[in-house]
């Protein structure tokens, strides 16, 4: 059985559904959200370079975000706590920042845990917004939960 649609019809539930399409990733992209991309671990001499990707779409200016983490090893042990300074992140921003572990092997790097802020600071900042808004995913291969 074949379906036959007129040109005008086809005009129209094309554009019916491109306008709900447009809606929905609006509705979407106004949600805050504070996302953190783990996007890269690069071996550096004897040290482990984690590589993030940071977009503040959360509607407030951050002026300084320091995330606690914890390490843990391919077997799933605690290697160690660490304290990454994302600096300032500008409310509709992108900004890539760096961390050198050293004395680490990339490849031993089996998760990151985002166990909190130590610090999330912004002027209309309330200081929980930093986890509140967090949206966390990895482009690697090691795993960042929160």
């Amino acid at each position: 059985m074949a379906i036959v649609c007129s040109k005008p019809a086809f005009w129209a539930l094309a554009l019916g559904l491109a306008v709900a399409a447009t809606a929905v990733r609006s509705q979407e992209n106004s949600q805050p959200s504070l996302s953190i991309d783990l996007n890269a671990l690069e071996q550096v001499n004897q040290a482990c370079r984690l590589v993030f990707v940071a977009t503040n779409t959360t509607g407030k200016a951050i002026d300084e975000m320091t995330l606690e983490t914890v390490l843990f090893d391919a077997a799933g042990t605690v290697n160690r706590f660490a304290l990454f300074d994302f600096k300032a992140l500008p409310n509709g921003k992108t900004r890539v920042r760096q961390f050198d572990l050293p004395d680490t092997q990339c490849g031993s790097v089996g998760r990151i845990l985002i166990n909190g802020a130590a610090s999330c600071k912004g002027p209309s900042l309330q200081g929980s917004e930093c986890i509140d808004y967090l949206n966390l995913k990895s482009s690697s291969k090691t795993e960042i939960v929160g």
